[in-house]
């Protein structure tokens, strides 16, 4: 049991020690500095947890995405990439190099690099009064909408208004007036005023007319008004729906804004009006900064130690004896060729002197032999390439005549295609001789094949060599055939 803790604990310091950069096996002869690195691969692991931690954030609520897609993407960008840069940025870097643009380059993207990790988790340890903030600013952005909205329908709604005022107003007016009026007229015939007698007088009949007057009226306009209230009520209406649809759009704007930017905004807005909040902000903001480049500061300003000088004296000495094994693999390859050169001069004595027999080692008589196949191939078509020189100026025309052995009454005339000349032999057109065959064949009725082919004084001509060159100065080429039951 303890031999397995110890294992684990090894191969867990040994993790740590490849983390922040660092070859294990020369560590393991620095014991005054594997805390120092111990420590440092910590650091590379907590920063690389602390950016798995910042992007899930950041996916969970950018994209509202579930929380195991959230959580898998972390990890890849904090273990696959941001662990993986840091690392790199501490591999890449030797002690006592003095390139300022190529350490300023590093620190750049490290700082860059605490930016991405720190803004998400910033935004998550003040993820309260951001929501906070943002209901507070989406309700302000509301309100100004609205009003916006409605200062452009004012003048309008305000003109609409005044126009069903007035004309309820003077209704009202016309619905008093016939009331009086028709109070006198029940006052006239009660006998409570007017002329002071009960009944329907004249005094009476007088009211009365005039009530009716001031009643026609009153209904001549209500039916006026009634289409002008209607018209203006629809309007308002109209209006209202409107107002109403675009603050809405708003209040949806709003409740989507809620991404990396809008949280980010409404964090600074929190900063610049509440010093508490800013003495929070920065401290953990620089925090993340320091830890972020603490490695690659380590790096690049620490003293050199001991791990470093053994590190080098490594290098040193891989570099060494890569040297010498390039060094003793080139004297071993002039070796080898010069012995092959001494080979194949005695191999191409012996078969100049035609003494193949002489080889009597396996595998030299085989390449020997390979030797002499190649050498007759490239003799024949330098020969053919010869012969196909001297006959440029030879003049046939440009075309052959072909007769047939045995059958005179068989005479052909080939046109030559332009500078085919001195590539053309037997086998070129052998397509040609097979038509000459066919004609044959219809008169004979057997089945016929060549035999030979000669010049016009009856010398044979080979099949692959260039056919002009074997041709006397006629340019007529001689044909046997036979049937093929011929032997």
């Amino acid at each position: 049991m303890k031999t397995k803790f110890m294992n684990n604990a090894k191969s867990i310091k040994n993790f740590l020690w490849w983390s922040a950069g660092i070859v294990p096996s020369v560590l393991e002869k620095c014991p005054t500095e594997q805390g120092k690195y111990t420590a440092t691969g910590i650091i590379m692991v907590a920063i690389a947890t602390l950016a798995s931690v910042s992007f899930s954030f950041f996916l969970a609520e950018t994209f509202a995405i579930l929380p195991i897609f959230a959580f898998l993407g972390g990890i890849a960008w904090g273990f696959g990439l941001i662990f993986n840069l840091d690392r790199l940025l501490l591999t890449a870097f030797r002690k006592g190099e003095k390139n300022r643009l190529a350490i300023a380059q590093r620190f750049a993207l490290t700082i860059a690099l605490s930016l991405i990790i720190s803004e998400p988790l910033l935004l998550f340890f003040f993820r309260t009064e951001i929501e906070l903030e943002m209901i507070t600013k989406g309700r302000t952005v509301v309100t100004d909408a609205r009003n916006e909205v409605t200062a452009r329908f004012q003048i309008e709604f305000d003109l609409l208004q005044k126009s069903n005022n007035d004309t309820q107003t003077r209704l009202d007016l016309l619905k008093t007036d016939r009331d009086k009026k028709e109070k006198a007229v029940i006052e006239e015939t009660d006998g409570i005023s007017g002329s002071g007698k009960s009944g329907f007088g004249i005094a009476a009949k007088q009211k009365l007319t005039a009530f009716n007057e001031a009643n026609a009226k009153l209904k001549e306009y209500k039916v006026e008004s009634a289409e002008l209230l209607n018209q203006n009520n629809l309007r308002l209406t109209e209006i209202r729906t409107e107002i109403e649809s675009e603050t809405k759009l708003t209040i949806k704007a709003k409740d989507q804004a809620k991404g990396m930017l809008a949280r980010h905004e409404a964090l600074f807005a929190i900063i610049k009006r509440d010093l508490g909040a800013a003495l929070i902000y920065l401290p953990l903001f620089f925090g993340l900064l320091f830890l972020e480049t603490f490695p690659l500061s380590l790096k690049v300003f620490g003293k050199k130690g001991v791990y470093d000088e053994m590190l080098e004296a490594e290098e040193t000495k891989q570099i060494a004896e890569i040297q010498e094994r390039n060094n003793f693999e080139k004297t071993n390859l002039a070796r080898s060729r010069k012995l092959q050169n001494a080979i194949a001069d005695r191999l191409l004595q012996e078969l100049s002197n035609g003494n193949l027999a002489n080889i009597t080692d396996e595998n030299e008589r085989k390449t020997a032999e390979v030797l002499q196949t190649e050498a007759l191939k490239m003799t024949e078509k330098q020969s053919f390439m010869r012969v196909a020189d001297l006959i440029g100026a030879e003049q046939f025309g440009q075309e052959v005549t072909f007769e047939v052995i045995g059958n005179t009454d068989f005479q052909f005339l080939l046109q030559l295609p332009k500078n085919s000349e001195k590539m053309l032999s037997l086998k070129t057109i052998r397509g040609d001789i097979s038509k000459i065959a066919k004609l044959i064949e219809a008169k004979l009725g057997e089945k016929v094949h060549l035999l030979k082919a000669f010049s016009s004084k009856m010398s044979e001509i080979s099949a692959s060599l260039p056919l002009l060159a074997q041709l006397e100065n006629d340019g007529k080429i001689l044909l046997q055939f036979e049937t093929r039951g011929e032997t």
